[in-house]
């Protein structure tokens, strides 16, 4: 005879990957869920991800996909296309209403407080000490000044005319200023006349609004010959390319970006969280302990590893690299590479391609000096 039982579990902070964890616990009757939203309210962003059949639910968020990206560089220009494995955009907003609405109510209780730290213990604002079986972290956390960042504000903007190619999102488009650190241009056409258009930046310094809004700005005028336009709407964020460390915490699960969910080389996290949330709900009803989220392989960390130790040292040969890196791939190899799925042969053709001598330096750097 199998032995019922309820486990409580506490999820911390109201972000995707806290919204994505409890709506799948949820489904299970057994667990009693308190979810400690936070008081934080944070603006709407797009996440980017392709399209794999090994998570359902993003078919039903999808806000807009292309089949065909491009990366581009002052002398080259290289097209991916992926009629299986699109490239996808949802937006904050709609991903965490389709979670509510996927929640099941009458094992979760909502909570809007934020949670403290101290003495390895968490505690709600009254300083109730929080004694559930389990405890998933996924709240957001200060990022030191010496974190190598993916930065970015992004616009959507609106001209008079049809100037944008709405069947090819644009990932990377170097034609544009490298004086404040690697900086491309990241442009999704929603239509002819419609674009979301984020300048994005790998440094270790967050720049000011205005920066963004001129580099928008002179793109516009220099690549599409656009003077007048109208902003729709903005977002900004700044994602850490690197992992982090976490102390070992009984019955404590890092989530999201505190479980390294991001891509080191390139931020991508979205889809990862939800490969995360699928791989922790398969395990947590399991009687032994689990004390990890861990999702990338350490094939895919080291590569990773290396390849921002190659930005870092050789930031003005970003271009070439990112080109070098493309032309190894079709649609479908980068779309797999890209999400963190291993094809051995696109990686060999991708290690001929690029660099070797710096390649080399920063391996035996990534390698020896850890």
């Amino acid at each position: 005879m199998k032995t019922k039982y309820n486990r409580n579990i506490s999820v911390l902070g109201g972000g995707c990957a806290g919204y994505s964890i409890v709506k799948e616990l949820s489904k299970c009757r057994k667990n009693i869920i308190d979810f400690y939203l936070g008081s934080k309210k944070s603006n709407n962003n797009f996440w980017g991800f392709w399209s794999f059949e090994d998570i359902n639910d993003l078919e039903n968020v999808i806000k807009y996909k292309w089949e065909k990206w491009k990366i581009i560089d002052q002398e080259n220009e290289t097209l991916f296309q992926s009629n299986n494995h699109p490239y996808c955009v949802t937006s904050r907003n709609d991903w965490i209403q389709f979670c509510k609405n996927n929640i099941n109510d009458e094992n979760v209780s909502f909570f809007d407080e934020d949670i403290s730290y101290k003495n390895n213990f968490f505690y709600r604002k009254d300083s109730e000490k929080i004694n559930s079986d389990i405890i998933i972290d996924c709240r957001s956390f200060q990022i030191s000044t010496d974190t190598y960042l993916q930065h970015f504000k992004g616009f959507i903007i609106e001209t008079e005319n049809e100037i944008f190619d709405d069947s090819t999102a644009v990932l990377m488009d170097f034609r544009c200023d490298q004086s404040n650190g690697i900086q491309f241009i990241y442009l999704l056409p929603i239509t002819k006349k419609m674009a979301l258009i984020e300048p994005t930046i790998y440094s270790y310094r967050i720049e000011s609004d205005e920066f963004y809004y001129k580099s928008m700005e002179k793109y516009l005028r220099e690549i599409y010959k656009v003077n007048k336009f109208k902003i729709i709407s903005e977002e900004k964020g700044a994602i850490p390319l690197a992992s982090f460390k976490n102390d070992y915490i009984p019955n404590v699960i890092n989530l999201g970006l505190k479980g390294n969910a991001n891509r080191i080389s390139s931020g991508y996290t979205f889809y990862f969280i939800q490969k995360q949330v699928k791989n922790l709900c398969r395990k947590i009803n399991l009687p032994h302990k689990i004390n990890n989220s861990k999702i990338h392989s350490k094939l895919i960390n080291l590569l990773d590893r290396i390849f921002i130790d190659v930005l870092k040292s050789n930031p003005s040969k970003a271009p070439q690299i990112f080109q070098s890196f493309g032309k190894s791939f079709n649609g479908d190899d980068m779309a797999f590479f890209m999400s963190s799925k291993i094809r051995i042969i696109p990686i060999l053709k991708m290690i001929f391609n690029l660099p070797t001598k710096i390649f080399i330096k920063s391996f035996i750097r990534c390698v020896f000096n850890d």
